[in-house]
């Protein structure tokens, strides 16, 4: 799905990576840009779900849209 670039890896503690493993990710993103998006997932995903973030106790973005900074007025 192109989301992290190739040079960049998560390390873990306990596994080695398969030299196969990048084949099958790129055969899987080649699939899903043919046939459409999410049709090819791997065993472990959860089929009948699709993630969704939670956003119901989202903060407000005061930093980073001017438009919603507070304004309090003194009397």
């Amino acid at each position: 799905m192109g989301l992290t670039p190739e040079h960049t890896k998560q390390f873990t503690l306990f596994n080695e990576d398969h030299p196969k493993h990048p084949v099958l990710m790129q055969t899987i993103d080649r699939l899903n840009q043919k046939i459409g998006k999410q049709k090819v997932k791997l065993a472990c995903q959860d089929l009948g779900r699709t993630w969704k973030m939670n956003q119901e106790k989202l903060s407000p973005r005061y930093t980073t849209n001017l438009s919603e900074i507070v304004t309090i007025y003194a009397k």
